[in-house]
């Protein structure tokens, strides 16, 4: 019986920690961070992105926010369109997030944590 309940709270205390460290973070105590920094940012995104032809005889202009997770490692996962302006705008955003080198990884305590992160991308004409 004794042997039973080391089991049990083993197996317990290994399935608490192995969720801990799948939890998503939306503020973590450091926000992850571009290589470079927002300027950086900006210029990546302005040089990658390319304005869809079909948006572009639509006339179609907009802001679209992007959702990803920074990993622990800095890798760019989870891509999701929260709000977006039309399907081929929204897929280029899509795209060009998912072009992104690694980011600094958002910290919390000191740690490296996965950190959803949402990033406004404007489409003008």
């Amino acid at each position: 019986m004794r042997y039973t309940l080391v089991l049990f709270l083993l197996l317990f205390a290994s399935f608490s920690f192995a969720q801990k460290e799948e939890m998503i973070y939306d503020f973590p105590t450091q926000m992850p961070r571009f290589p470079g920094g927002g300027p950086a940012m900006d210029a990546f995104i302005q040089e990658n992105t390319k304005y869809p032809e079909s948006a572009k005889a639509d006339k179609e202009q907009g802001k679209v926010y992007v959702s990803f997770v920074v990993e622990q490692d800095g890798k760019i996962t989870d891509i999701q369109i929260k709000k977006g302006v039309s399907k081929s705008l929204d897929a280029e955003a899509a795209r060009v997030v998912g072009l992104m080198p690694n980011w600094e990884p958002g910290k919390n305590r000191g740690k490296a944590v996965r950190t959803r992160y949402t990033l406004p991308i404007v489409f003008t004409l």
